[in-house]
């Protein structure tokens, strides 16, 4: 009998799970389109790249502008480790952004889900950053060290503090900086305080105030007949 109750309370949880994750998908299609858009294409671009390049190669695109240069990055975003290496060592280094990645990427995750009403630019910008924070985590955890490959020549200027060429970086480094961009732009035009949007609870929409108001009815009128 214990379990036979047991296994239907089972089945209504994984079925109440079930119905709310449909229920999310639909709401939220777009930003998880964008998710697995990016993220299929910044592996699949760094898997061919890998695949038809040697490390160090380098293939002219636009002569003096753009080329694509295969090399294995250990630092952040945009070859970028501030100083890390020199403490922690490189296996350190990747350790330490293996975790501020994973902790990060829980965050908006949680972020994502909360404010799925959200306006479309806020919910954009996180699709972003977590596309392209999954991308780089996916080469450290499983490569050990991130494929770059879009190098950006200042048309054969050696300009100051600058150099010959920006910091070669991948589609996922893209991702991560479009996303802060529209998350700056949404922040500086859009963003009202006060107003539920990005920041702050997520009101239910019209479909599941209309459920909840008979169950509230219904427990009201028991409350009166108990009395």
């Amino acid at each position: 009998m214990c379990q036979r109750e047991s296994n239907d309370n089972f089945k209504e949880k994984l079925k109440y799970c079930f119905g709310r994750t449909i229920a999310y998908l639909k709401i939220a299609r777009v930003e998880w389109i964008v998710i697995f858009g990016v993220l299929i294409l910044d592996l699949l671009s760094k898997f061919l790249v890998a695949k038809l390049m040697d490390e160090y190669q380098s293939v002219q695109l636009i002569p003096n502008f753009l080329y694509f240069t295969f090399v294995y990055n250990d630092a952040a975003a945009f070859g970028s480790s501030f100083g890390l290496e020199k403490l922690i060592g490189t296996v350190g280094v990747r350790v330490v952004f293996l975790i501020i990645t994973a902790v990060a990427l829980c965050f908006f995750f949680v972020f994502l889900y909360k404010f799925k009403r959200g306006h479309i630019l806020a919910k954009l910008s996180l699709a972003l950053i977590i596309a392209g924070a999954l991308g780089n985590f996916w080469d450290r955890l499983f490569i050990g060290r991130v494929r770059d490959f879009v190098e950006i020549v200042y048309f054969g200027l050696d300009l100051p503090l600058l150099g010959r060429s920006f910091a070669i970086f991948n589609i996922a480094d893209v991702a991560l900086t479009v996303g802060v961009i529209i998350f700056a732009v949404y922040f500086i035009f859009k963003y009202k305080p006060g107003k539920s949007d990005f920041v702050g609870p997520v009101l239910p929409s019209k479909s599941e105030t209309e459920q909840e108001q008979p169950q509230s009815d219904a427990a009201e009128g028991e409350s009166g007949n108990d009395g």
